[in-house]
């Protein structure tokens, strides 16, 4: 029969975590790469993720992660080549000249 002691330690052992995660932007791209299954192209993803920030990649993941696509990788690329439109950018594209 086990003690208390031991059985604490099994039931609180917890997952190592990754020591190279330094920062949320890391945090999240690692979450994203890794659910994926491309932990190989971690650069890729945080390449991306800093373009388009973390609000808007958390955004795109959330769409995808649960849907059934043969590639969810290359779709949430893809989405994340699609910006957004708001009423800021609008104006200032009627303003600018073209020379």
């Amino acid at each position: 029969m086990d003690n208390i002691s031991k059985i604490l330690k099994k039931k609180t052992v917890k997952k190592p975590q990754n020591k190279n995660i330094h920062s949320e932007l890391h945090y999240w791209t690692d979450i994203i790469s890794s659910h994926f299954g491309e932990k190989k192209k971690f650069g890729m993803y945080l390449g991306v993720i800093k373009r388009i920030g973390i609000e808007r990649a958390k955004q795109i993941f959330a769409e995808i992660k649960d849907s059934n696509v043969d590639n969810p990788g290359k779709l949430f690329v893809w989405k994340s080549k699609i910006r957004p439109i708001t009423t800021g950018q609008q104006e200032s594209t009627k303003l600018k000249k073209n020379y």
